[in-house]
């Protein structure tokens, strides 16, 4: 074993529970001498992974250490670990129901049951990448995100759109969706295509604070009704995400054991 690796690994870990550590603390908690820490800390921080806070003196983790996760994230831990409650939306709803998060500029679907779903019009492959302003699984997100990642996805999408006066038009829009959407505990979107309209709900999965993606049903305006929505669609995509924050409670939680029995 590689141990300046395996230590380099801990801290991110630490850091990642935590949000925030001095060298001392992390030295004192992870039983690793404080002048390897702070080797850590700097080979770190000059890849881009860690930063020390100015206010505090406290690292914490940038941005960048999403792209470790690319392949394996919570949001797919959560995706696979569901997958069976939004199969038994599908059973009974028949519509197709699917997983998805934000992941840098982009909402990635991680799972789905079209499938499985005789409704699903339009069949996403798991790891399609769409704009995150236009899907109701973004909109969800963003609604029910810290305002802090909320603005800072929003001025990062900003950077990468040329068109400036249509992007701030969009982004009025799109405010207003994420205040409605936070209102009423879902949030909602429609695109035309050629034959149907396509219309989706999501509902997000989250566990207080944070938000880990939304679950979204698909399903042709016509043939449902605002009561459907209401009565039927609504609290049975709402109890099933609850369900999926109770199943990751759990994996989060034996995760937390396991890394406290490897740091022990």
């Amino acid at each position: 074993m590689i141990r300046s690796l395996s230590r380099g690994l801990d801290i991110l870990s630490f850091l990642n529970r935590f949000s925030s550590a001095t060298p001392v603390i992390l030295a004192k908690e992870l039983r690793v001498p404080r002048a390897t820490v702070h080797r850590i800390l700097e080979t770190l921080a000059d890849k881009g992974y860690i930063y020390k806070h100015p206010s505090d003196g406290e690292f914490r983790l940038t941005p960048k250490v999403r792209m470790l996760s690319s392949g394996y994230t919570d949001q797919a831990v959560i995706a696979n670990l569901g997958r069976h409650l939004m199969e038994e939306v599908t059973e009974v709803l028949s519509w197709p129901v699917s997983f998805a998060a934000i992941s840098g500029a982009d909402l990635i679907i991680h799972e789905n049951t079209d499938a499985s779903s005789p409704l699903a019009v339009e069949k996403f492959k798991i790891g399609y990448r769409m704009p995150i302003l236009e899907s109701a699984s973004g909109i969800c997100i963003l609604a029910f995100m810290s305002d802090g990642e909320r603005d800072a996805i929003l001025d990062m999408l900003g950077t990468f759109n040329y068109h400036g006066d249509q992007l701030m038009q969009q982004l009025t829009e799109v405010r207003l969706s994420i205040k409605n959407a936070f209102k009423i505990g879902y949030a909602t979107h429609s695109r035309k295509r050629a034959r149907f309209d396509i219309s989706a709900i999501a509902v997000p999965v989250q566990m207080g604070d944070k938000v880990y993606g939304a679950l979204t049903l698909r399903y042709h305006k016509p043939a449902v009704s605002e009561k459907d929505i209401n009565d039927i669609i609504v609290p049975m995509l709402s109890k099933t995400a609850r369900e999926f924050s109770s199943l990751l409670d759990k994996h989060l939680e034996k995760q937390s054991l396991q890394l406290n029995d490897s740091i022990g």
